[in-house]
Order: structure tokens, then C-alpha cells, then sequence
């Protein structure tokens, strides 16, 4: 019995501690024209152009904040706001979230920021998006322009969704801590890449005594980008970002995708299966007519048992389906469905 004990106590620490990586997520699940002050965030400087949900929501392949709710659309001139969440001090801190550039201009400013958990100024991980004979370059800072702005040498598209993945990491010293931008227009990778995009950036500007504020950026409308944003995830982990899947024991005796739990729910359920070997995984979500909805789970995973927390406030009442796929590093194979019932 003490044994079971142990072994019990110890999953749930283990996924606790998976579960408490997500520090801040935000996916403007409000109705379209609301104003996001009325929905937690501070408005810190601006007189025109509140900060509006608009729609639709913006998707991403594998990103599990994709296709949830709406977006929020950041015009050249107006408002600025932050949104506060528990503050971190120690190692990297992630900030992931969908962007599809609709107009930029030649200089460039920057959109999204962060800010320590008590400040309004103190702009740090500034990132960036100016035009580049008719594409976007991504840029990052750590401090202000003059402290130095890192470009991404690939041009990217306009109106075209990609997932941003900022990277605050602490380092010891003063003034030693770096900034790193990540641009994808695919799945990002299940582990973090070794070189990213952009940087890591340095600048003789101070380190953040800490970070607990996600702030949005209208800028000047001589500068600043027109564009649509979504699906704030803030991380302490790069795992953290790429799926909701949560590790709740590395062991697992046979191939099961489990009936997902609350059945009927609303707006979420979680889905459970396990692995005895190492491959990879998908995990769809389908309506009643076969038309595939959403994507859970595109990425390789090891052995284990698994849990998915899928939200469904971006789809109607009904009946659907999702389907588990395997294909193992084995030659293995395993599929199932099942059915579950969505009721708002």
C-alpha cells in the first residue's frame, strides 16, 4: 500500500508540475467589438482606437491556442494595454501567440511586449514587424531602438498566419540577459530549435527584475503595423507552448484512447490515452458529417500515458468524433475513435 502511495503521489507532482509551466493565456474568447478593458486588460497610453475583438479567431497547425475564440486587431494609432499574470524571475520565460501582418512600413515598430509585473514603461522582449520590399521582417529587443534591434533575414508574407515564440532568458549579471524571437509557418518542432530566428539579443539596457505583464502595442500610424493577434500562451517551458498534452506516467502497458471526461461538457473535456511505444501521434477532432475541425496533436511522443484538455468554444453544439492515430519508430500501429458531445 505505501508503495502505491508513493508511486501515486508522485504522478501528481509530476503533473502538477507539467501543469503549472502555463503561467498566462489569453485567447480572446469574447464577443466580436468588445473591448478587451472590459476583459482584464489596463489601458496604458491612448486616446483613439480602443483595443477591439474582431473576428475570426486566428489558426495555427499544432498550436494548441489555435482556432479558440476570436482575435484582436491592432490598428497604426491608438491604444496600448497589458494584461497582468503571476510574475517569474528565474530561467526562460516563453511567450507564444499567432500574428497575421496586414500592412507594415519601412522604419517599423514594434507590437507586443513585456513588462515587470509593476511596471508601465519598462518594455523588454519588444517585437517588431516592418515591410521589406513588399514582405515583413521580424524583428526583437531587449530595451529601446537605440539598445538595438535583431531582424529575421527571411521575409515573410503578408496576410499569412505565423506563430511567434518570444524567449526572455535570465542570466546572471547586469544587463546579461537575452532575447530570442521564433518565427514558424508550419508545426512548430516539439523541442526547442538550437539557432533561433532572431537572436539571442543583447543590450546594455537593464535586466527585467522580473516579468508578469503581456503588453499590446498600437505604435504611430508613420511606424507601427496593421495586424491581428491571438493566443497569448505564456510558458516556462518550450514543451509548454507546442501542445496541451501533459505527461501523467512514462509508463504505459497497452495501446487505449480513453472516453474523454466530462461527457457531454462544455466548453472543456479532457481526453486520455496511452503509449507503449515511442511515435508519432495525432489526435483529431471530427463533426458529425466527417469534416475534420480541429487538430489536437501533430508531434512524435515517447512512451507514456497522456492527457489532452481540448476546448470547444470555438465550435457549436453537436455531436463529434476524434480520432488517435500511432505510427511508431517500431512499425507499430494503433487507431481509434470515439464520440463525444458538445452541449452549450
Amino acid at each position: 500500500m505505501k508503495k502505491i502511495f508513493t508511486i501515486l503521489f508522485f504522478l501528481l507532482i509530476v503533473k502538477g508540475n507539467v501543469n503549472s509551466q502555463v503561467l498566462f493565456n489569453e485567447n480572446f474568447a469574447y464577443t466580436a467589438g468588445d473591448s478587451i478593458q472590459a476583459h482584464g486588460w489596463v489601458t496604458n497610453t491612448g486616446t483613439t482606437n480602443p483595443l477591439l475583438v474582431s473576428t475570426p479567431g486566428l489558426t495555427f497547425p499544432g498550436f494548441p491556442n489555435s482556432n479558440i475564440g476570436n482575435s484582436l486587431i491592432l490598428r497604426p494609432t491608438g491604444y496600448d494595454a497589458w494584461k497582468g499574470f503571476n510574475q517569474d524571475s528565474t530561467g526562460a520565460i516563453y511567450t507564444a501567440f499567432m500574428v497575421r501582418i496586414d500592412s507594415a512600413k519601412g522604419t517599423g515598430d514594434y507590437f507586443f511586449a513585456l513588462l515587470p509585473s509593476t511596471s508601465t514603461t519598462n518594455y523588454t522582449a519588444r517585437t517588431y514587424a516592418k515591410d521589406t520590399t513588399g514582405g515583413i521582417s521580424f524583428g526583437i529587443s531587449r530595451g529601446t531602438v537605440a539598445s538595438g534591434i535583431g531582424w529575421s533575414s527571411t521575409t515573410y508574407n503578408y496576410g499569412t498566419t505565423y506563430l511567434l515564440v518570444v524567449k526572455y532568458n535570465y542570466v546572471a549579471g547586469n544587463t546579461n540577459d537575452e532575447v530570442s524571437l521564433f518565427v514558424f509557418s508550419t508545426n512548430a518542432p516539439l523541442t526547442e530549435p538550437v539557432t533561433p530566428t532572431v537572436g539571442p539579443v543583447t543590450s546594455t539596457a537593464g535586466d527585467a527584475v522580473n516579468i508578469g505583464r503581456v503588453a499590446v502595442r498600437q505604435g504611430t500610424a508613420s511606424v507601427a503595423p496593421y495586424l491581428y493577434i491571438d493566443g497569448f500562451r505564456v510558458t516556462k517551458t518550450w514543451a509548454a507552448i507546442v501542445t496541451n498534452v501533459t505527461t501523467t506516467s512514462t509508463v504505459a502497458e497497452s495501446f487505449a484512447l480513453s472516453q474523454n471526461y466530462p461527457n457531454p461538457f462544455n466548453p472543456s473535456t479532457k481526453i486520455n490515452f496511452s503509449l507503449p511505444s515511442a511515435g508519432k501521434v495525432t489526435l483529431k477532432v471530427y463533426d458529425a458529417l466527417g469534416k475534420e475541425v480541429n487538430s489536437l496533436v501533430n508531434n512524435n511522443l515517447n512512451t507514456g500515458t497522456f492527457e489532452y484538455n481540448f476546448n470547444g468554444s470555438a465550435l457549436n453544439s453537436g455531436v463529434y468524433f476524434y480520432k488517435l492515430e500511432f505510427f511508431g519508430n517500431d512499425g507499430k500501429y494503433f487507431s481509434d475513435m470515439k464520440k463525444m458531445m458538445l452541449v452549450k
